[in-house]
């Protein structure tokens, strides 16, 4: 009886054995999933600022020659829910003429056209209105990332220079509440895909801009203030002049042009 308990015992711990060591492999199998579709992310979100600076280059020098016209195929890829709300927000009547713009680029291509290495899989590129599109598209954490636009730092977080000058408008209002103003900005008109505007201001004396992330936030001096809404340092839609003090409800704005 004492072998057959000595038994009992080692059969449990080879068991349970068994079921640790298959439950660390899972979770090592997991991890290293996990780790590896995050490498694929990052590369894909390197690859495509690079090609998108390339790409902004050759707006500046109106290069639009590259690559190979667009079938059926790629169309549909422009038609995908994402990559249209997109590549044709704000620009409903100029859809032919976007699509008409878009060339496809392979990974050669890419290296004998625009001198960039290390890229696979297909392209879609339009020059005029600075898109680049991944074909296939990367699937992340239940995405599927086909532009740069989708990316955290949102679109076109690298320096560009608009050829075409179109800064775009904005409306900012104040309203008084107690000892402080809120300052709303609002209506803001871009041709182009940005979803995370900024706004900076500061009293028109001073040279010491402050920044807000949001476009409703609060002001608790008075005077008159200089507001620009803006994107990093690529993209600024102009500066308007506010005046805010506690006898007007609503502070009037003047429109400066781009003067910050």
């Amino acid at each position: 009886m004492i072998k057959t308990n000595e038994r009992g015992v080692t059969l449990v711990a080879l068991v349970t054995t068994i079921i640790i060591l298959l439950i660390l492999s899972t979770i090592g199998i997991t991890s290293g999933k996990s780790a590896i579709e995050f490498s694929n992310f990052n590369k894909l979100k390197n690859q495509l600022t690079v090609l998108q600076t390339k790409v902004n280059e050759l707006n500046q020098q109106n290069k639009t020659d590259i690559g190979q016209g667009i079938g059926d195929e790629q169309k549909s890829i422009l038609n995908n829910e994402i990559v249209s709300n997109i590549i044709y927000k704000n620009k409903t009547e100029e859809k032919n003429a976007i699509e008409a713009g878009f060339r496809l680029l392979n990974g050669n291509q890419i290296k004998e056209q625009l001198g960039l290495d290390g890229y696979k899989g297909k392209y879609l590129i339009n020059v005029e209105y600075r898109y680049v599109v991944l074909c296939d598209g990367l699937e992340y954490n239940g995405t599927t990332y086909y532009m740069i636009d989708q990316m955290e730092d949102g679109l076109y977080n690298v320096k560009y220079h608009n050829k075409n000058d179109n800064k775009g408008t904005f409306e900012v209002n104040a309203i008084a509440e107690g000892d402080k103003y809120k300052i709303v900005v609002s209506n803001i008109q871009y041709d182009g895909y940005v979803s995370n505007w900024q706004v900076k201001y500061k009293l028109s004396d001073l040279s010491y801009w402050n920044t807000s992330d949001k476009l409703e936030f609060y002001i608790d001096k008075p005077g008159d203030y200089d507001i620009n809404v803006v994107h990093g340092d690529e993209i600024s839609l102009g500066t308007k002049k506010l005046n805010l003090n506690y006898e007007n409800e609503i502070g009037n704005q003047e429109n400066l042009g781009n003067n910050m």
